[in-house]
């Protein structure tokens, strides 16, 4: 008869419940906690977001900010602002009041109109007119200006088309710092919207955020709002453009016929060169910048796969050489990693409510979380982290256990002795504690 091993199931850890009020899993969110003071940005809320219809219950700022909060320290959803609720501890530290129930905050969504939006967005401007007045006035502000699709499941949202890709989804159009990072302008779009619809209010609002914190200011954008109307926008902003072409047939034969001599090599296989041409129902010439890669040598070609070169034909009004207008232009790719830290470092590829409007003020709110972290790191972190991504910072910074405990007037917060971050946290402290927003 074999013989049964017996398997011991004794408990080498016991999980118990300590009621011990002075620890908190999120000690980091001082840092958070004392920017938002610092900059004021509570009564920024208050003064400007007339959401509720009475007096009682959460102010806005309360709202916004503790939704805000949740996203940085790793919230993904409404349902994660329990996370924070249930530590009372974090109260200590968090001095804009009480983080609210996940229904609540779907209701204070919901009550969210477009003239809610626009005034939230106004705070967001404020904010960055500050956050830029601490510093000396950046000579060029590069807006970086493209959209995103996010997939939509379950349940069905308003503004959830069929998208170009075959998902359902909603199309976020975004525009981006590309000096910094910085999060400037967000619109939330329904999945079906063409790539450039409403591109030239988009372009006018994001550019009148930023016109006062840069002697010159640029944009950069995809094929997708190649358009003369967007052309005509930006020429009457005194904006410096450069956008993708469509590479059409009359526009590629303008290109095949520049001459041998007038192509400009700039690394092994990549050429440069330019043209006027005027675009089939546009009302004048423009300079087109041309970059053509030969391509490698193919084993096997398919009988429509009979080119030798790669082309990517810029449209602009900016006067530089071709041979660094192009690498700059193409610089725009880093857009990419931009609109993924949305996604990945704050989860705003998902979306918590059916009505479109509250969707929107949700992805507002995510907006003014990703420019605090982004401050922040600016600002604040030691410089080895000025590149780390949110998540990395969320590790590192914010979501680090602590022991609080007063002394009389003060607070204090104790780390482990072994968390070899202390240098950096209480760093970041002092630097935030010396900023003097005006």
């Amino acid at each position: 008869m074999k013989k049964i091993k017996k398997i011991n199931t004794a408990k080498r850890v016991k999980i118990i419940l300590e009621q011990d009020e002075t620890l908190v899993s999120h000690g980091g969110g001082i840092l958070i906690d004392e920017f938002i003071h610092r900059l004021g940005l509570a009564e920024m809320i208050d003064s400007a977001v007339r959401v509720k219809e009475r007096e009682r219950g959460y102010r806005e700022s309360e709202a916004v900010l503790g939704l805000a909060v949740s996203m940085i320290t790793g919230g993904g959803c409404l349902d994660d602002l329990v996370v924070l609720r249930e530590e009372e501890t974090f109260k200590t530290i968090w001095r804009h009041g009480d983080i609210p129930h996940p229904t609540t905050m779907g209701d204070f969504l919901r009550r969210f109109d477009l003239g809610h939006i626009r005034q939230l967005e106004s705070v967001i401007a404020k904010a960055f007119k500050k956050v830029y007045a601490t510093t000396d006035k950046m000579s060029t502000i590069t807006i970086d200006i493209d959209s995103t699709l996010d997939e939509v499941h379950g349940s069905k949202k308003e503004g959830a088309q069929w998208a170009y890709t075959g998902i359902r989804a909603l199309n976020p159009i975004m525009s981006f710092i590309r000096e910094n990072g910085d999060w400037l302008h967000s619109r939330l779009r329904s999945g079906n919207t063409y790539t450039s619809e409403g591109a030239v209010s988009f372009i006018r609002e994001s550019y009148h955020k930023v016109k006062d914190l840069a002697d010159v200011i640029n944009a950069c954008m995809d094929s997708g709002f190649y358009d003369k109307e967007i052309v005509a926008e930006c020429e009457r902003l005194n904006i410096g453009f450069s956008i993708t072409a469509d590479q059409t047939a009359p526009l590629m034969r303008a290109v095949n016929a520049i001459e041998k001599e007038n192509w400009i090599q700039i690394e092994d296989n990549v050429w440069v060169s330019e043209l006027w041409y005027k675009p089939t129902g546009w009302h004048r010439q423009y300079r087109f910048v041309v970059r053509k890669e030969a391509l490698p040598d193919k084993k096997q070609m398919s009988f429509f796969d009979n080119a030798s070169y790669r082309y990517h034909v810029i449209v602009t009004n900016r006067v530089e050489p071709a041979k660094e207008l192009v690498p700059f232009h193409l610089g725009r790719a880093e857009m990419e990693n931009f609109i993924k830290e949305t996604k990945y470092g704050l989860s705003l590829d998902r979306f918590p409510c059916q009505e479109f409007h509250a969707n929107w003020a949700y992805l507002t709110i995510g907006m003014l979380a990703y420019n605090i972290v982004n401050w922040i790191k600016r600002l604040a972190l030691p410089s080895i982290y000025k590149k780390r991504l949110i998540k990395a910072l969320r590790y590192r910074f914010f979501n680090v256990a602590a022991r609080i405990v007063r002394h009389g007037r003060h607070v204090v917060m104790k780390l482990a002795q072994g968390i070899h971050r202390f240098a950096d946290i209480f760093y970041a402290y002092e630097q935030i504690l010396s900023l003097q927003f005006r």
